[in-house]
Protein backbone atom coordinates (compact mmCIF):
# COMPACT_ATOMS: atom_id res chain seq x y z
CA UNK A 1 0.00 0.00 0.00
CA UNK A 2 1.57 3.42 -1.11
CA UNK A 3 2.53 5.60 1.87
CA UNK A 4 1.27 9.12 1.74
CA UNK A 5 3.15 11.37 4.06
CA UNK A 6 2.22 14.86 2.16
CA UNK A 7 2.58 17.58 4.41
CA UNK A 8 3.62 15.55 7.39
CA UNK A 9 6.69 17.07 9.09
CA UNK A 10 10.38 16.31 7.99
CA UNK A 11 12.56 14.51 11.14
CA UNK A 12 15.74 16.20 11.00
CA UNK A 13 17.75 13.27 9.27
CA UNK A 14 15.40 13.69 6.41
CA UNK A 15 16.43 17.57 6.15
CA UNK A 16 20.36 16.77 6.76
CA UNK A 17 20.34 13.80 4.07
CA UNK A 18 18.38 16.09 1.84
CA UNK A 19 20.84 18.46 1.93
CA UNK A 20 23.92 16.07 1.75
CA UNK A 21 22.25 14.56 -1.50
CA UNK A 22 23.19 18.38 -2.95
CA UNK A 23 25.80 18.81 -1.36
CA UNK A 24 27.37 15.60 -3.09
CA UNK A 25 25.30 16.35 -6.24
CA UNK A 26 26.86 20.24 -6.59
CA UNK A 27 30.01 19.02 -5.83
CA UNK A 28 29.85 16.39 -8.86
CA UNK A 29 28.47 18.12 -11.41
CA UNK A 30 28.60 22.09 -11.57
CA UNK A 31 31.24 22.92 -9.18
CA UNK A 32 33.49 19.81 -10.54
CA UNK A 33 35.47 22.25 -13.22
CA UNK A 34 36.54 24.76 -10.53
CA UNK A 35 38.95 21.98 -9.33
CA UNK A 36 39.40 19.61 -12.39
CA UNK A 37 39.75 22.34 -15.25
CA UNK A 38 43.37 22.87 -14.87
CA UNK A 39 44.16 19.54 -15.35
CA UNK A 40 42.18 19.02 -18.10
CA UNK A 41 43.92 21.50 -19.82
CA UNK A 42 47.32 20.73 -19.26
CA UNK A 43 46.51 17.24 -20.22
CA UNK A 44 44.33 17.30 -23.39
CA UNK A 45 45.59 20.80 -24.63
CA UNK A 46 41.78 22.04 -24.61
CA UNK A 47 40.68 25.49 -24.65
CA UNK A 48 39.28 27.07 -21.27
CA UNK A 49 36.90 28.16 -23.67
CA UNK A 50 36.51 24.16 -25.01
CA UNK A 51 36.08 23.02 -21.19
CA UNK A 52 33.97 25.58 -19.65
CA UNK A 53 31.21 25.50 -23.10
CA UNK A 54 30.37 21.65 -21.71
CA UNK A 55 29.45 23.26 -18.46
CA UNK A 56 26.76 25.66 -20.39
CA UNK A 57 25.70 22.86 -22.73
CA UNK A 58 25.40 20.97 -19.29
CA UNK A 59 23.33 24.01 -17.76
CA UNK A 60 21.38 24.44 -21.01
CA UNK A 61 20.24 20.28 -21.23
CA UNK A 62 18.83 20.63 -17.66
CA UNK A 63 17.03 23.85 -18.44
CA UNK A 64 15.64 22.01 -21.78
CA UNK A 65 14.13 19.30 -19.71
CA UNK A 66 13.00 20.88 -16.85
CA UNK A 67 9.61 21.21 -17.62
CA UNK A 68 8.99 17.66 -18.90
CA UNK A 69 10.92 16.69 -15.16
CA UNK A 70 8.25 18.58 -13.28
CA UNK A 71 5.28 16.94 -15.34
CA UNK A 72 6.52 13.70 -14.48
CA UNK A 73 7.42 14.77 -10.71
CA UNK A 74 3.88 16.03 -10.82
CA UNK A 75 1.97 12.94 -11.98
CA UNK A 76 4.56 9.96 -10.58
CA UNK A 77 3.62 8.53 -7.09
CA UNK A 78 7.33 7.02 -7.16
CA UNK A 79 9.30 10.00 -7.82
CA UNK A 80 11.75 7.95 -9.66
CA UNK A 81 13.26 11.02 -11.14
CA UNK A 82 15.22 12.21 -8.14
CA UNK A 83 15.95 8.36 -6.96
CA UNK A 84 18.31 7.69 -10.07
CA UNK A 85 20.07 11.00 -10.45
CA UNK A 86 22.88 9.94 -8.95
CA UNK A 87 23.36 7.14 -11.57
CA UNK A 88 22.51 9.63 -14.46
CA UNK A 89 25.70 11.70 -13.09
CA UNK A 90 27.65 8.96 -12.17
CA UNK A 91 27.76 7.92 -15.69
CA UNK A 92 28.64 11.13 -16.73
CA UNK A 93 31.12 11.05 -15.10
CA UNK A 94 32.32 7.68 -15.64
CA UNK A 95 32.03 9.25 -19.79
CA UNK A 96 34.73 11.82 -18.79
CA UNK A 97 37.07 9.79 -16.55
CA UNK A 98 37.56 8.01 -19.92
CA UNK A 99 37.38 10.79 -22.46
CA UNK A 100 40.45 10.46 -25.31
CA UNK A 101 38.98 12.95 -27.45
CA UNK A 102 36.38 16.53 -26.70
CA UNK A 103 33.72 14.61 -28.65
CA UNK A 104 33.68 11.69 -25.71
CA UNK A 105 34.36 14.89 -23.33
CA UNK A 106 31.07 16.63 -24.72
CA UNK A 107 29.44 13.78 -24.34
CA UNK A 108 29.94 13.30 -20.70
CA UNK A 109 28.80 16.81 -19.72
CA UNK A 110 25.63 16.20 -21.42
CA UNK A 111 25.08 13.02 -19.57
CA UNK A 112 25.60 14.99 -16.32
CA UNK A 113 23.32 17.81 -17.55
CA UNK A 114 20.74 15.32 -17.85
CA UNK A 115 21.24 14.52 -14.29
CA UNK A 116 21.17 18.27 -12.85
CA UNK A 117 17.89 18.51 -14.40
CA UNK A 118 16.71 15.34 -12.41
CA UNK A 119 18.22 16.09 -9.31
CA UNK A 120 19.47 19.51 -8.82
CA UNK A 121 17.53 22.38 -7.31
CA UNK A 122 14.09 22.80 -9.11
CA UNK A 123 13.78 18.90 -9.27
CA UNK A 124 14.17 18.75 -6.04
CA UNK A 125 11.99 21.76 -5.31
CA UNK A 126 9.31 20.39 -6.92
CA UNK A 127 9.61 17.24 -5.04
CA UNK A 128 9.77 18.38 -1.71
CA UNK A 129 6.66 20.41 -2.57
CA UNK A 130 5.04 17.33 -3.73
CA UNK A 131 5.92 15.84 -0.61
CA UNK A 132 5.18 18.21 2.23
CA UNK A 133 2.74 20.70 0.65
CA UNK A 134 1.97 24.17 2.27
CA UNK A 135 5.45 23.30 4.76
CA UNK A 136 7.80 22.96 1.84
CA UNK A 137 8.97 26.30 2.57
CA UNK A 138 10.79 25.70 5.91
CA UNK A 139 11.97 22.71 4.17
CA UNK A 140 13.29 24.38 1.33
CA UNK A 141 15.41 26.86 3.75
CA UNK A 142 16.60 23.88 5.76
CA UNK A 143 17.88 22.18 2.93
CA UNK A 144 18.86 25.34 1.02
CA UNK A 145 21.06 26.43 4.21
CA UNK A 146 22.49 23.20 4.47
CA UNK A 147 23.47 22.94 0.45
CA UNK A 148 25.02 26.39 0.51
CA UNK A 149 27.81 24.71 2.16
CA UNK A 150 28.46 22.38 -1.63
CA UNK A 151 31.11 24.57 -2.60
CA UNK A 152 32.91 25.05 1.00
CA UNK A 153 32.95 20.99 0.95
CA UNK A 154 33.63 19.99 -2.59
CA UNK A 155 36.50 21.50 -3.21
CA UNK A 156 38.80 21.20 -0.85
CA UNK A 157 37.44 17.00 -0.93
CA UNK A 158 38.05 17.24 -4.72
CA UNK A 159 41.07 18.72 -4.45
CA UNK A 160 42.25 16.25 -2.47
CA UNK A 161 40.97 13.56 -4.47
CA UNK A 162 42.90 15.39 -7.88
CA UNK A 163 46.66 15.40 -5.82
CA UNK A 164 45.69 11.46 -4.67
CA UNK A 165 44.90 10.21 -7.48
CA UNK A 166 44.73 12.47 -10.96
CA UNK A 167 41.57 14.22 -12.41
CA UNK A 168 40.72 10.54 -14.19
CA UNK A 169 40.13 8.69 -11.24
CA UNK A 170 38.86 11.49 -9.70
CA UNK A 171 35.74 11.24 -11.59
CA UNK A 172 35.63 8.34 -11.04
CA UNK A 173 35.62 7.93 -7.33
CA UNK A 174 33.38 10.53 -7.76
CA UNK A 175 31.11 8.69 -10.12
CA UNK A 176 30.89 5.91 -7.67
CA UNK A 177 29.90 7.81 -4.23
CA UNK A 178 27.21 9.46 -6.29
CA UNK A 179 25.72 6.05 -7.78
CA UNK A 180 26.16 4.25 -4.60
CA UNK A 181 25.37 7.08 -2.43
CA UNK A 182 22.42 9.13 -3.87
CA UNK A 183 19.77 5.98 -4.43
CA UNK A 184 19.60 5.09 -1.23
CA UNK A 185 19.19 8.51 0.10
CA UNK A 186 16.52 9.97 -2.15
CA UNK A 187 14.10 6.18 -1.91
CA UNK A 188 14.68 7.10 1.65
CA UNK A 189 13.71 10.37 1.69
CA UNK A 190 11.22 10.31 -1.42
CA UNK A 191 8.46 7.94 -0.49
CA UNK A 192 5.85 7.62 -2.60
CA UNK A 193 3.01 9.96 -2.86
CA UNK A 194 -0.16 10.42 -4.72
CA UNK A 195 -0.47 12.58 -7.30
CA UNK A 196 -2.30 15.51 -6.05
CA UNK A 197 -4.54 15.99 -9.25
CA UNK A 198 -4.83 14.20 -12.59
CA UNK A 199 -3.32 16.50 -15.10
CA UNK A 200 -5.04 17.27 -18.54
CA UNK A 201 -3.19 17.31 -21.90
CA UNK A 202 -2.88 21.20 -21.00
CA UNK A 203 -0.98 20.46 -17.79
CA UNK A 204 -4.43 21.54 -15.64
CA UNK A 205 -3.60 25.05 -15.52
CA UNK A 206 -2.55 27.81 -17.87
CA UNK A 207 1.10 29.31 -18.27
CA UNK A 208 -0.08 31.80 -20.13
CA UNK A 209 -0.86 34.70 -17.64
CA UNK A 210 0.62 37.96 -16.48
CA UNK A 211 1.92 36.25 -12.99
CA UNK A 212 3.75 33.73 -14.69
CA UNK A 213 5.26 36.05 -16.73
CA UNK A 214 6.19 37.98 -14.31
CA UNK A 215 7.92 35.32 -11.99
CA UNK A 216 9.82 33.90 -15.43
CA UNK A 217 11.35 37.43 -15.99
CA UNK A 218 12.51 37.62 -11.96
CA UNK A 219 13.81 34.45 -12.04
CA UNK A 220 15.70 34.89 -15.47
CA UNK A 221 17.20 38.09 -15.08
CA UNK A 222 18.00 36.89 -11.63
CA UNK A 223 19.71 34.11 -12.86
CA UNK A 224 22.16 36.47 -15.50
CA UNK A 225 22.81 39.05 -12.21
CA UNK A 226 24.04 35.65 -10.20
CA UNK A 227 26.22 34.20 -13.04
CA UNK A 228 27.41 37.25 -14.61
CA UNK A 229 28.55 38.76 -11.19
CA UNK A 230 30.12 34.93 -9.72
CA UNK A 231 31.71 34.31 -13.20
CA UNK A 232 33.59 37.47 -13.59
CA UNK A 233 34.06 38.31 -9.59
CA UNK A 234 37.53 38.03 -10.34
CA UNK A 235 37.55 39.97 -13.35
CA UNK A 236 35.55 42.86 -11.50
CA UNK A 237 37.47 42.97 -8.57
CA UNK A 238 41.09 43.19 -11.31
CA UNK A 239 40.01 45.95 -12.71
CA UNK A 240 39.71 47.51 -9.60
CA UNK A 241 43.64 47.49 -8.91
CA UNK A 242 43.34 45.19 -6.19
CA UNK A 243 45.87 43.02 -5.67
CA UNK A 244 44.95 39.04 -6.27
CA UNK A 245 45.84 37.90 -2.54
CA UNK A 246 43.34 40.66 -1.62
CA UNK A 247 40.75 39.61 -4.54
CA UNK A 248 41.02 35.61 -2.70
CA UNK A 249 40.41 36.96 0.58
CA UNK A 250 37.37 38.56 -0.53
CA UNK A 251 35.55 36.19 -2.52
CA UNK A 252 36.00 33.68 0.21
CA UNK A 253 33.49 35.63 1.52
CA UNK A 254 30.81 35.24 -1.14
CA UNK A 255 29.83 31.17 0.13
CA UNK A 256 29.94 31.72 3.80
CA UNK A 257 28.01 35.19 3.28
CA UNK A 258 24.83 32.83 1.01
CA UNK A 259 25.10 30.75 4.16
CA UNK A 260 24.27 33.52 6.37
CA UNK A 261 21.23 34.86 4.06
CA UNK A 262 19.19 31.20 4.68
CA UNK A 263 19.89 31.63 8.24
CA UNK A 264 18.81 35.09 8.09
CA UNK A 265 15.32 33.43 6.29
CA UNK A 266 14.93 31.62 9.48
CA UNK A 267 14.78 34.09 11.87
CA UNK A 268 12.44 36.11 10.16
CA UNK A 269 10.17 33.41 8.50
CA UNK A 270 7.23 35.54 9.04
CA UNK A 271 8.34 37.69 5.97
CA UNK A 272 6.33 37.03 3.04
CA UNK A 273 8.18 35.64 -0.21
CA UNK A 274 7.24 38.63 -2.39
CA UNK A 275 9.11 40.65 0.62
CA UNK A 276 11.68 38.61 1.01
CA UNK A 277 12.22 38.60 -2.93
CA UNK A 278 12.37 42.57 -2.63
CA UNK A 279 14.97 42.53 0.35
CA UNK A 280 16.99 40.08 -1.40
CA UNK A 281 17.00 41.90 -4.79
CA UNK A 282 17.66 45.35 -3.22
CA UNK A 283 21.02 43.91 -1.35
CA UNK A 284 21.99 42.31 -4.34
CA UNK A 285 21.63 46.05 -6.09
CA UNK A 286 23.22 47.46 -3.20
CA UNK A 287 26.01 45.01 -2.90
CA UNK A 288 27.00 45.62 -6.76
CA UNK A 289 26.54 49.64 -6.41
CA UNK A 290 29.38 49.37 -3.40
CA UNK A 291 31.85 47.89 -6.17
CA UNK A 292 31.74 50.51 -8.32
CA UNK A 293 33.07 53.01 -5.36
CA UNK A 294 36.74 52.90 -3.71
CA UNK A 295 38.36 48.93 -3.56
CA UNK A 296 37.49 49.42 0.30
CA UNK A 297 34.06 48.83 -0.36
CA UNK A 298 34.69 45.52 -2.74
CA UNK A 299 34.54 43.10 0.54
CA UNK A 300 31.51 44.73 2.44
CA UNK A 301 29.61 44.79 -0.90
CA UNK A 302 30.31 41.23 -1.90
CA UNK A 303 28.93 40.42 1.55
CA UNK A 304 26.00 42.08 0.96
CA UNK A 305 25.17 40.40 -2.16
CA UNK A 306 26.07 37.09 -1.52
CA UNK A 307 23.23 37.62 1.43
CA UNK A 308 20.86 38.53 -1.73
CA UNK A 309 21.92 36.24 -3.93
CA UNK A 310 21.62 33.26 -0.98
CA UNK A 311 18.09 34.19 -0.26
CA UNK A 312 17.38 34.15 -4.23
CA UNK A 313 18.36 30.45 -3.95
CA UNK A 314 15.29 30.02 -1.73
CA UNK A 315 12.98 32.25 -3.62
CA UNK A 316 13.27 29.93 -6.55
CA UNK A 317 11.77 27.15 -4.42
CA UNK A 318 9.08 29.25 -1.82
CA UNK A 319 7.73 32.32 -4.46
CA UNK A 320 6.00 30.16 -6.92
CA UNK A 321 4.66 27.92 -3.50
CA UNK A 322 3.29 31.17 -2.54
CA UNK A 323 1.89 32.60 -5.47
CA UNK A 324 0.84 29.01 -6.73
CA UNK A 325 0.05 26.76 -3.71
CA UNK A 326 0.87 22.92 -3.72
CA UNK A 327 -1.16 21.52 -6.29
CA UNK A 328 0.35 22.44 -9.69
CA UNK A 329 3.63 23.50 -7.92
CA UNK A 330 6.26 20.67 -9.53
CA UNK A 331 4.95 21.30 -12.88
CA UNK A 332 5.27 25.38 -11.82
CA UNK A 333 8.64 24.68 -11.23
CA UNK A 334 9.40 22.64 -14.17
CA UNK A 335 8.30 25.60 -16.60
CA UNK A 336 9.85 28.51 -14.28
CA UNK A 337 13.38 26.58 -14.65
CA UNK A 338 13.70 26.55 -18.31
CA UNK A 339 14.63 30.07 -18.87
CA UNK A 340 16.94 30.63 -16.19
CA UNK A 341 19.23 27.99 -16.56
CA UNK A 342 19.54 28.83 -20.48
CA UNK A 343 20.54 32.29 -19.47
CA UNK A 344 22.36 31.27 -16.71
CA UNK A 345 24.32 28.91 -19.71
CA UNK A 346 24.59 31.90 -21.93
CA UNK A 347 25.63 34.61 -18.87
CA UNK A 348 29.31 33.53 -18.90
CA UNK A 349 29.74 34.42 -22.75
CA UNK A 350 27.48 37.62 -22.71
CA UNK A 351 29.42 38.89 -20.07
CA UNK A 352 32.79 38.33 -20.87
CA UNK A 353 32.11 39.62 -24.38
CA UNK A 354 30.55 42.74 -22.56
CA UNK A 355 33.65 43.05 -20.36
CA UNK A 356 36.27 43.15 -23.24
CA UNK A 357 34.15 45.52 -25.69
CA UNK A 358 33.27 48.41 -22.92
CA UNK A 359 34.76 47.82 -19.60
CA UNK A 360 33.67 46.45 -16.04
CA UNK A 361 32.23 49.77 -15.44
CA UNK A 362 29.61 49.54 -17.88
CA UNK A 363 29.66 46.08 -17.15
CA UNK A 364 28.56 46.75 -13.55
CA UNK A 365 25.71 49.41 -14.39
CA UNK A 366 23.70 47.25 -16.66
CA UNK A 367 24.04 44.57 -14.09
CA UNK A 368 22.45 47.65 -11.83
CA UNK A 369 20.07 48.45 -14.40
CA UNK A 370 18.38 44.72 -14.34
CA UNK A 371 18.03 44.35 -10.91
CA UNK A 372 16.04 48.05 -10.95
CA UNK A 373 14.06 46.02 -13.51
CA UNK A 374 13.35 43.23 -10.95
CA UNK A 375 12.44 45.56 -8.42
CA UNK A 376 9.73 46.76 -10.71
CA UNK A 377 8.99 42.98 -10.94
CA UNK A 378 8.71 42.32 -7.55
CA UNK A 379 6.00 45.57 -7.12
CA UNK A 380 3.91 44.05 -9.72
CA UNK A 381 4.44 40.60 -8.10
CA UNK A 382 2.91 42.26 -4.70
CA UNK A 383 0.15 44.19 -6.37
CA UNK A 384 -1.13 40.82 -7.77
CA UNK A 385 -0.53 38.95 -4.51
CA UNK A 386 -2.66 41.69 -2.63
CA UNK A 387 -5.48 41.25 -5.42
CA UNK A 388 -5.46 37.63 -4.99
CA UNK A 389 -6.10 38.26 -1.05
CA UNK A 390 -9.19 40.37 -1.62
CA UNK A 391 -10.51 38.33 -3.82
Amino acid sequence: MEQLIENSKPPYIVLFLTGLSQILLWGGSYFLLSVLSAPIIQETGWSYQQVYACLSLALLISGLLLPAIGKLIQQSTHNHILHYTGIVMGIGLIIIGFASTYALFVLGWVVIGIGMGMGLYDALFASLGKLYGSKAKKVIVWVTLIASLAPSVSWPFTSFLLHQLGWRHTCFTMAGILMLGIYPIHKYIFQPVAPKVQLSQGGGISFRTKIFYLLLANFTIGAIITTGVVVHLIDILSAKQIEMSTILMVVAFLGPSQSAARTLELLIANRSAVEMAFISTFAMLLGIGLLFFHPSLATIGIIIFGVGNGMRSVLRGTLPLAIYGPEHYPLVIGRLARMPLIAQAAAPFIGGFMIQQFGTTIYLGSLCALLLVNLLLIWNIKSYELQLQKS
